[in-house]
């Protein structure tokens, strides 16, 4: 989850065959925007994060950072925020039974067009969406997705949440806004209406394929592995309470890490960037004086990034370590050929947990 720092996404328009004004197969609400040619329902003109005296006073309730903040420091925060929105991903003539939904937090126009890319294989299996955004104040990008799938003979969604484990605010609002939890992490946001059946992957978590994804990239960075120190460093939760957990299901990176490329040392940690200020601060303290430590036993430091997004918290770790030396594995997870085959793999595990199975098929 990242506040302030997340940098808007840019509305690029550009040509495609077919567009939402001549996609007649369903009615949206009112105020849902219209697709855009390359599959994007977003509104570059709507005030999404204005939020009411009720509504500022709601989330400090729900998140310690904001507690921390004055009224004009938090509307500056979440006006800076990026936007709510879906990206159809596959072509719309596609129909099938099943579709997939997945469920991202969305950092900058680079980054979610990044993954957009990468998803293409899959979205052309079986209809696919993403719904970019945390839902904080609003969840009509989660319903315009549902729908659209809907629209193309999805009986049943498969949720795919890109969070790295499930121990998040972020997750639990997803579930909130999917009926499988009572309590918003965050406001209230209207839940999701529909007859299909929803079905949610486990989260990127302890599996072996992210293990391989962070080997490769550690491995790229590396030049003599039995003299080196590996810091495997993540997002994190902004709670403590989710921290530990978070950990736990991260550690067996490590391990195998270690063994599997035949490092010196590989440690764990999350920078926790969105933690009440002095809690980030401790994270930071922590790493810093791993990597100092490291050099003074004179091994080199590689420090490798286990987030799902480029050009996200990567700015803000290489700011912490700022005077440091370390080589730094910075590549978001889904610029690896092996994320998309964990996407591909959650799905077919968790139909395969419901016995369900079904092809696509195109108009």
């Amino acid at each position: 989850m990242h506040y302030a720092r997340i940098v808007l996404v840019t509305l690029l328009l550009t040509s495609g065959s077919l567009t939402a004004a001549q996609d007649h197969s369903h009615q949206h609400d009112a105020g849902v925007p219209e697709m855009d040619a390359q599959g994007r329902r977003l509104d570059p003109d709507r005030a999404e994060h204005d939020m009411s005296a009720g509504q500022l006073s709601a989330l400090r309730e729900k998140i310690a950072l904001y507690r921390a903040l004055t009224d004009a420091e938090a509307r500056l925060n979440m006006a800076l925020m990026g936007p709510n929105y879906e990206w159809y991903v596959s072509d719309l003539a596609l129909r099938g039974d099943i579709g997939v939904l997945v469920l991202a937090h969305g950092v900058g126009e680079n980054s979610d067009r990044l993954f957009v890319e990468k998803l293409q294989g899959l979205a052309r299996q079986r209809p696919t969406a993403i719904a970019f955004g945390m839902a904080m104040m609003m969840s009509t990008q989660i319903q315009s997705a549902v729908d659209d799938l809907s629209a193309r003979g999805a009986q049943t969604i498969v949720l795919v949440p890109t969070a790295t484990t499930e121990y998040n605010s972020l997750t639990r609002q997803w579930e909130y806004v999917f009926g499988m939890r009572d309590e918003a992490s965050y406001l209230e946001v209207p839940r999701v209406e529909s007859d299909a059946r929803f079905l949610m992957t486990r989260h990127l978590s302890d599996h072996p394929l992210v293990t391989q994804i962070l080997l490769d990239y550690t491995l790229a960075e590396s030049k003599n592995p039995a003299s080196e120190v590996v810091i495997i460093v993540g997002h994190g939760p902004e709670d403590i309470e989710d921290n530990k957990p978070d950990l736990a299901l991260l550690q067996p990176h490590a391990d195998r890490i270690r063994e599997q490329g035949g490092f010196a040392e590989v440690k764990v940690v999350n920078i926790q960037d969105d933690a009440y200020p002095p809690i980030r601060k401790a994270n930071v303290k922590k790493l810093r004086r791993w990597v100092s430590s490291a050099q003074r036993a004179g091994r080199d430091v590689i420090v490798t990034v286990a987030a799902a997004a480029s050009f996200g918290v990567q700015a803000h770790i290489r700011e912490d370590l700022r005077g440091l030396d370390y080589a730094f594995a910075d590549a978001g997870l889904i610029e690896h050929p092996l994320y998309i085959e964990w996407i591909a793999a959650a799905v077919e595990e968790r139909l395969a947990a419901a016995n369900i199975q079904t092809a696509a098929t195109a108009d």
